[in-house]
């Protein structure tokens, strides 16, 4: 059987983040062995926090790449263990990029998606769900990818990292949860 591809994105740095958890976490998911454990292609890429990038970068990668999964990855605050985003909206995106820009109005719409994937919470691996994905770039690059396939999307909010959240611990998290989420693909 050919090995799926699951495409694996994080974000660059912006505001006051030295460090982006969630391109640390896609950066070292191959050490964790999920390509040959998963039987999969991975693909993980560092997008700038910007929404013209997203708007250009992100049809390029279903285009080019074709995946079973697309996993994006954003950090945020308020999150204490990875959180999987189930809906993103296609307006109020207010906060300005890393360049200062605000999304390009013909690309907003007046709609929610909701992903085609379900992920329960699990207290054994420590994952909750969450209906809020900010309205910054994180729910943009969900949005965007929805809108292409969303039975094949999802977005996970990474914790910033600390000695209870380390980016290997994290990166072994992500593998299970691509695991189930594998399991709910079929091609």
């Amino acid at each position: 059987m050919n090995p799926k591809t699951v495409v694996v994105t994080g974000f660059g740095i912006f505001r006051d983040y030295k460090v982006n958890a969630s391109w640390e976490v896609a950066r070292v998911l191959p050490e964790t062995g999920i390509t040959d454990e998963l039987n999969i292609n991975l693909v993980t890429v560092n997008i700038p926090v910007s929404y013209k990038d997203v708007d250009q970068i992100v049809p390029a990668l279903w285009v080019q790449h074709e995946p079973a999964l697309m996993v994006h990855l954003g950090v945020s605050h308020l999150a204490k263990t990875l959180t999987v985003e189930l809906v993103a909206n296609g307006h109020g995106y207010c906060s300005m990029d890393i360049y200062g820009n605000g999304p390009d109005d013909k690309c907003l719409v007046n709609n929610v998606i909701e992903t085609g994937l379900k992920m329960e919470c699990t207290d054994e691996l420590d994952i909750c769900t969450s209906r809020d994905a900010g309205r910054y770039l994180c729910e943009y690059i969900y949005f965007k990818s929805l809108c292409i396939n969303k039975n094949q999307t999802i977005f996970i909010h990474v914790p910033q990292l600390d000695q209870d959240n380390t980016v290997h611990k994290l990166a072994e998290k992500l593998k299970y949860v691509i695991k189930k989420l594998l399991e709910q693909i079929t091609e």
